[in-house]
């Protein structure tokens, strides 16, 4: 009897175990995402490229309440801003602020308004939006006595940044980026701008659900400079010196081709 009993509860342990098991591996599997390509090369004629980002959804709720973002960012680097400061009439560039590591290309899409997907600790917490990038203050003008900042000064740097960017084009926010298909599909397409920075870029997918993340995954998309734009930049860094005389040796040939057509005339 004592047998029988311990079998069952060895049976029943196991089929909770394995249900468990199902249940994790379903929620890691809660979304599945891709890109129409994982690699842009930039040439002197790009003016700017339109990428897919699309996948499927599992898991989702009865009440269909599924809420999907896509947020891609580039390359991170420190970003110097200077204030403006009125003197005697004249506008001049006052202390100096360096903020960072912020990304150089920040994008969102999602199905509706973040607000509406998600609180304010749950955007936070994955950095969904440009007003909660983390960053630091990085350093500032060594030169006068410029005062620490304050949180109210590095807001408004941090305002004043992305406001740059999204005038570049850089930094958007799309509240009706991405289509859902028949509660499983869904889909999004993104728009990189000419002027982008070189490098790898992170692709972040989330799956949300009552406001809470319930399926995540990223990947990587690389931003390559080709063609003789390439050589030059692989050289100046790698080769100053043969950079160098190539400028000499170019400066050179177009005087030389001045003079000459001057003489003709």
């Amino acid at each position: 009897m004592k047998t029988a009993v311990a079998f069952l509860a060895v049976i029943v342990l196991t089929v909770l175990c394995a249900s468990s098991g199902m249940a994790q591996k379903a929620q890691a599997n809660a979304l599945v995402a891709d890109l129409s390509k994982d690699q842009i090369r930039v040439a002197s004629n790009f003016t700017g490229e339109r990428i897919l980002l699309f996948g499927a959804i599992e898991g989702t709720s009865p009440a269909g309440a599924s809420d999907v973002v896509v947020v891609v960012r580039g390359p991170s680097e420190n970003f110097t801003l200077r204030r403006k400061k009125r003197m005697a009439g004249i506008w001049v560039n006052a202390e100096a602020r360096t903020l960072g590591p912020l990304p150089g290309y920040y994008a969102v899409a999602s199905t509706r308004a973040l607000a509406d997907i998600a609180p304010v600790s749950e955007r936070a917490k994955h950095q969904i939006g440009p007003k909660y990038l983390r960053f630091s203050l990085v350093s500032q003008t060594p030169e006068a006595a410029t005062p620490p900042a304050s949180p109210g000064d590095i807001a408004l740097y941090h305002d004043s940044f992305v406001r740059i960017k999204s005038g570049q084009n850089l930094y958007s926010v799309d509240p009706s980026g991405v289509s859902i298909i028949a509660d499983r599909l869904f889909r999004a397409e993104l728009t990189l701008p000419s002027g982008l920075p070189f490098g790898t870029y992170i692709t972040e997918f989330f799956l949300f659900e009552k406001g809470r993340v319930v399926g995540y995954q990223t990947g990587e998309l690389s931003v390559t400079i080709t063609g003789l734009e390439q050589w030059l930049r692989v050289t100046a860094h790698e080769m100053p010196l043969l950079y160098g005389l190539f400028g000499v040796f170019i400066a050179g040939l177009m005087g030389w081709g001045v003079a000459i057509l001057f003489r003709r005339v």
